[in-house]
């Protein structure tokens, strides 16, 4: 998969609303449920480092971070 630095670096300057939204967007597209509710600022910070970092992001990291902000529905 070749990752587009300019879309990472767009997401990157969202809002933590606008950032949620689209995860949240891309992940309905393939077919991932994730919680309605923005996560924390500094849940969305440990997203933000992953972005910046995504072509040395394993899979396993990836879904690790996945499972938590899913985790986090209440």
């Amino acid at each position: 998969m070749k990752i587009d630095k300019t879309k990472l670096d767009a997401m990157l300057s969202l809002s933590d609303d606008e950032l949620w939204n689209e995860i949240r967007s891309v992940a309905k597209s393939k077919g991932i449920s994730m919680p309605e509710k923005t996560p924390s600022n500094s849940e969305l910070t440990k997203v933000r480092s992953a972005l910046a970092e995504a072509d040395k992001l394993s899979l396993p990291s990836a879904m690790r971070l996945i499972n938590e902000l899913k985790r986090g529905e209440k």
